[in-house]
């Protein structure tokens, strides 16, 4: 343990301009917002994949519309997704910048390509979308953007977790520095991975059940595809995660579901993830309830994630210990910002909800 705790940094010197509870209220705060875009991005991009290989196996052009129209979509979500990530991944520099500095350094160019990733991704949303005159595509209108863009998704969502599980195990850092074994042997990283990626998709599927609804321009044909390819990219992924998620929970030591608070935010998020397959297979589903719930269990699962990562770092660091000097104006001006950025993601939707029923 001694040894372990040598390697890593001493945290930043500069006092906390207001008590951690604060910065950890507001990281996961943040963080569950920037989940809903990021599965949006991520699910929606796996969706328009989908859609289209209905469209050509069933011969059904509503896919193919269904898939120009997630492609618009996700052109704002993807926005978002960047514009959302921003708080938390500051809150968590903050409070455990030793660790997620260390485990950057560790993936080296891996995670620097991080951000070029998303920049080209963009580009190649906007290529499908508009379809520049002076690009000759072969097939599919350019759908071959959106196979790239995915691709580069799920580097990123990839990166994204392995950086995380790195910086949560300074045990690792000396044997991935000399080479002895590779960030991505790292326990459990696969299974958080893929249930990352099935949590995506299912939460998008939920999404598009719910907005085939609120298009009141689409003839029924059309709401029905879209609203029927909602709901089995909702309900497939979510059954596949009873077996992922399960894997997923036994590959972590019992102590670190021992936490009361753990099993009930795990207990109520697996319920609110489950209730919308029961109304599915009975047949008394509501795009509503089931994007309502599917939203709260991601919030849940947030508030999980919470707990594993404090039974992570409380073997070397509790950020509860750090220095704080408060600086209550410095706060003031975050919480105004915050509410605004709050305000304009409300009024965003109402634009964007008016354009929806209006286009």
């Amino acid at each position: 343990m001694n040894n372990i705790l040598n390697y890593i940094p001493a945290p930043d010197v500069s006092p906390l301009p207001s008590h951690p509870y604060i910065f950890i209220f507001f990281l996961v705060v943040t963080l569950f917002i920037h989940f809903l875009f990021m599965n949006l991005t991520l699910g929606g991009s796996i969706m328009i994949i989908i859609a289209k290989y209905f469209a050509k196996i069933k011969g059904n052009n509503n896919y193919n519309k269904i898939a120009e129209e997630i492609g618009w979509l996700n052109t704002f979500n993807i926005s978002l997704t960047v514009t959302t990530g921003v708080a938390p991944l500051l809150f968590l520099q903050i409070l455990y910048g030793q660790f997620f500095y260390t485990s950057s350094i560790l993936l080296s160019w891996k995670w620097l390509f991080v951000l070029l990733a998303i920049i080209i991704a963009y580009y190649f949303y906007y290529l499908y979308k508009f379809k520049p005159s002076y690009i000759k595509f072969t097939g599919g209108k350019g759908f071959i953007f959106i196979i790239l863009a995915t691709i580069l998704f799920l580097y990123v969502a990839l990166m994204l977790v392995t950086n995380t599980l790195v910086s949560m195990q300074p045990e690792l850092w000396k044997k991935i520095y000399l080479g002895k074994i590779s960030a991505f042997s790292a326990k459990t990283l696969w299974l958080r991975f893929f249930h990352f990626i099935f949590a995506a998709i299912a939460f998008s599927g939920a999404f598009y059940m719910l907005y085939a609804k609120l298009r009141k321009s689409y003839d029924k044909e059309l709401s029905d595809t879209m609203y029927k390819l909602g709901k089995y990219t909702f309900f497939i992924p979510t059954l596949t995660q009873l077996f992922i998620g399960t894997w997923f929970l036994i590959s972590h030591p019992v102590n670190y579901y021992v936490n009361v608070s753990t099993m009930i935010f795990l207990t109520l998020g697996i319920t609110m993830a489950f209730i919308p397959v029961f109304l599915i297979i009975t047949k008394k589903e509501n795009e509503k309830i089931v994007f309502g719930f599917t939203s709260l269990s991601v919030l849940f699962m947030v508030l999980v994630r919470r707990f594993i990562e404090v039974s992570y770092f409380s073997k070397y660091f509790n950020p509860l210990y750090l220095n704080v000097r408060t600086q209550w104006s410095i706060f003031i001006i975050f919480l105004i910002l915050f509410v605004a950025l709050l305000v304009t993601l409300y009024y965003l939707f109402i634009k964007l909800k008016y354009e929806i029923v209006k286009k």
